[in-house]
């Protein structure tokens, strides 16, 4: 059966009959925002009393401190950079799924090296999960969340792996937040997943490896919640993470509206349930940086351990670099040497079922059942289908 276009376009139209009302809200509640960021951007001590304050009452919530410098400054991009080598990993995986033949997973990273007057240098690393490997702790399969938070140890240790033995200065990159931040609680799995991960970034400090995150359209509101403490009364302060009042508006909107094209924000601390793990030299900061264009801005969020955001020369460096990498890629800032790791990582469709037949013609080979396919699947791979979502 299709999608039932009458409820679908229902739905849309009541959707189309709330905007007026809800951009009326998010107009209000911006202007409520703007007065209270001209209030305060420049008493960032103000600031982080009251957000201490309400992290003592609530742990939980997720937001960020403030430096000793006003919010509203705005830190221009240093030419005078010298060059540095630049590692980038991305990576992907085949996530086990109960229905084929044989269960198994694999877990891809791409590595992707750049240097002045040298060629690109790519690689990949490669690991299959299977037998015992597919299981947690607890025996349970190995889902997304799991196979996802593996992934990215994986590819911090083959950055540090590929970084370490380079002689200068050396940046290493990867998509999104160096924070793990993943839906999976306080499970075992999750806690010696951090473990391996802090281990990780504990050499990489130790050896002075520059390594940061880069999150591309950030939708967090930490800067805006942390202005938003300034209208809840101390007693309530317990309950700060119910009582929004500038619910829908993202730091990049307040960031957009005074960040020049290639400027940075300061620097702020990430305070957050999973971020608790980071702590000394790792403790996560981050920064706001327009790579975009004059009318057109596009602000991304840097996450960084905080031995490097003490330092000025190691902030402009990396401030340079990732404008330099946007730079290549035209109107679509986005760093290109990320964009190089995405394309060498990238695990195909075709690929699964070609490493699937690979272990069926092993398991054969030494005798053994070459598994069968659940009866669903057997359905969904039957001719003739080819609906999205099968």
């Amino acid at each position: 059966m299709p999608v039932n276009y009458q409820q679908i376009r229902k739905a849309i139209k009541d959707a189309g009959l709330a905007m007026p009302q809800r951009e009326r809200e998010l107009l209000a509640r911006r202007d409520q925002l703007f007065q209270l960021f001209g209030q305060f951007a420049g008493q960032p001590t103000l600031l982080r009393e009251r957000a201490n304050q309400a992290l003592a009452a609530n742990p939980d919530l997720r937001l960020a401190l403030p430096p000793d410098q006003a919010l509203d400054s705005r830190i221009s991009e240093d030419l005078n950079q010298p060059a540095v080598t630049m590692w980038a990993a991305d990576g992907s995986q085949i996530i086990p799924d109960a229905h084929l033949a044989v269960q198994f997973g694999v877990i891809n990273v791409g590595l992707i090296r750049l240097a002045a007057q040298e060629p690109p240098r790519q690689q990949i690393e490669s690991k299959l999960l299977y037998a015992n490997e597919l299981y947690s702790a607890q025996g349970h399969l190995l889902g997304e969340e799991s196979i996802a938070l593996r992934r990215d140890s994986s590819e911090r240790t083959a950055l540090l792996k590929a970084a370490q033995g380079e002689t200068s200065p050396v940046l290493t990159l990867t998509d999104g937040p160096l924070e793990l931040f993943r839906e999976m609680g306080n499970s075992m799995e999750y806690k010696q997943q951090v473990t391996e991960y802090l281990s990780i970034l504990s050499q990489m400090a130790e050896k002075r490896i520059a390594t940061a995150g880069y999150v591309d359209k950030p939708r967090s509101d930490l800067v805006i919640r942390l202005l938003e403490l300034q209208n809840i009364p101390a007693q309530d302060l317990g309950k700060s993470d119910r009582l929004r009042s500038l619910v829908g508006i993202p730091d990049t909107e307040l960031f957009a509206s005074f960040l020049e094209p290639c400027e940075r924000s300061v620097v702020f601390e990430l305070k957050s349930p999973s971020a608790q793990y980071f702590g000394g030299d790792l403790a996560i900061h981050f920064f706001y940086l327009n790579v975009g264009r004059t009318a057109k801005a596009h602000i991304v969020r840097v996450e960084i351990p905080a031995w490097m955001a003490g330092s000025e020369s190691t902030l402009a460096t990396i401030q340079h670099a990732l404008l330099a990498q946007c730079r290549q890629m035209g109107s679509k800032a986005y760093p290109y040497i990320l964009h190089r790791a995405h394309e060498t990582a990238v695990v195909s469709y075709d690929e699964r079922n070609q490493l699937l037949n690979l272990l069926q013609v092993e398991l054969l080979n030494q005798g053994l059942s070459a598994g069968e396919t659940s009866q669903k699947q057997q359905a969904k791979n039957l001719p003739g289908k080819t609906r999205f979502g099968q």
